[in-house]
């Protein structure tokens, strides 16, 4: 599935505009999940612009199967 160049490697949803989905844009990976709140994560520095997203352990051990299969393809 395809969206804007992107090419999705999981999404919990069949449609283009799902939630928790994980895509591949060139060499980096993209996520969109739910977003969680800096306070959450003390530890970690979030430059002024960023948000920090969550999708389960399951999303994206799938994704990593997909994008594991498309690069031994090529």
């Amino acid at each position: 599935m395809k969206d804007d160049g992107l090419v999705i490697l999981y999404s919990e949803s069949q449609t283009l505009d799902g939630c928790d989905r994980v895509m591949l844009d060139g060499d980096q990976v993209v996520i969109q999940g739910k977003p969680r709140n800096r306070a959450d994560f003390p530890s970690v520095g979030v430059p002024d612009g960023e948000t920090l997203n969550a999708v389960s352990v399951g999303a994206f051990l799938e994704a990593a199967k997909v994008l594991e299969r498309r690069t031994s393809q090529q």
